[in-house]
């Protein structure tokens, strides 16, 4: 019988608006109510995720920072795994080498080491511009673009960040230039002890290798006596592939999904632009024994 499901975020539960439809939001409250749990498996950080779900009316268990650290729907933190400030300090050099911009992720959200001024610049510069090299609907908005600048801890340099509390979650980048990146994470993936994953071509993600999608998920479901075959798992690109190769677990890739995830799952819903996540709870609810996609 299925007991939870578990849900990555972009390319899966919210829409190319980066929201959650009110279609998949009714579907999730139809679920909770029956008595399945829906739990939250993304690489957005925890202060991130509890606004979309705060702007959706929905609560529920988190997964955030690509399975850096686990939260109940109430903020109490479950688990965390951060990087060692030796690590951190290894990931900032091989950055160094390639002149690219790392962004740290702590226990209290996205870090910048630039000024606001100069996060302004490289926001317009590269970030927006490789989202759209993917993404060439993406929309960023003035609202988004100030939230964004507004809603980051700044730190003088990495020397602030190393002589505060901040504990290191993830570590991402941006880069209109894939190759400069798949060279990046060839050297980075030289560094013991981390997990070194891609959502798009643009982008790298590097966390600790005990933070994982499907560490973080096996984690939540042991502390609940929630077993593989109970779980339904859901997503569509490389950082939800440690949650969805998990054996004896109903792994589901998105339409959207790139071939790498469907290839490994076992059943494929629809696309997140056509409320997949909603369709596949109704098929789990159809049937939470024996749930086939109709």
């Amino acid at each position: 019988m299925i007991k939870l499901i578990s849900s990555d975020m972009d390319g899966t539960l919210l829409d190319s608006y980066r929201q959650i439809t009110q279609v998949n939001i009714d579907a999730i409250r139809t679920l909770q109510d029956s008595g399945v749990e829906f739990t939250i498996n993304t690489g957005r950080e925890y202060q991130n995720v509890t606004g979309i779900l705060e702007k959706a009316g929905l609560q529920c268990d988190m997964i955030c920072s690509n399975g850096s650290c686990g939260y109940d729907k109430e903020g109490n933190l479950l688990f965390e795994h951060s990087i060692p400030q030796e690590t951190v300090k290894q990931i900032f050099e091989t950055f160094h080498k390639f002149d690219l911009v790392p962004t740290p992720f702590s226990q209290m959200g996205r870090i910048s080491l630039l000024s606001k001024e100069e996060l302004k610049q490289y926001t317009k510069d590269v970030m927006i511009p490789a989202m759209q090299i993917n993404h060439p609907d993406f929309i960023y908005t003035d609202k988004d673009f100030e939230e964004l600048v507004s809603q980051v801890t700044y730190v003088d340099g990495e020397d602030g960040l190393f002589h505060s509390e901040h504990r290191v979650l993830k570590v991402i980048s941006q880069s209109t230039d894939p190759d400069s990146l798949i060279r990046l994470r060839a050297e980075l993936e030289k560094i013991p002890g981390l997990a070194v994953v891609s959502t798009v071509p643009t982008d790298i993600e590097i966390t600790s290798v005990e933070a994982q999608k499907g560490i973080g998920l096996m984690d939540y479901a042991g502390r609940k006596g929630i077993v593989p075959d109970e779980i339904v798992a859901i997503g569509d690109s490389e950082n939800d592939y440690s949650m969805l190769s998990i054996p004896g677990i109903h792994s589901v890739a998105m339409a959207n999904a790139t071939e790498a995830i469907k290839d490994i799952c076992v059943y494929q819903t629809r696309a997140n632009t056509k409320d997949g996540i909603a369709y596949i709870i109704r098929c789990i609810l159809a049937d939470r024994d024996n749930f086939k996609l109709t």
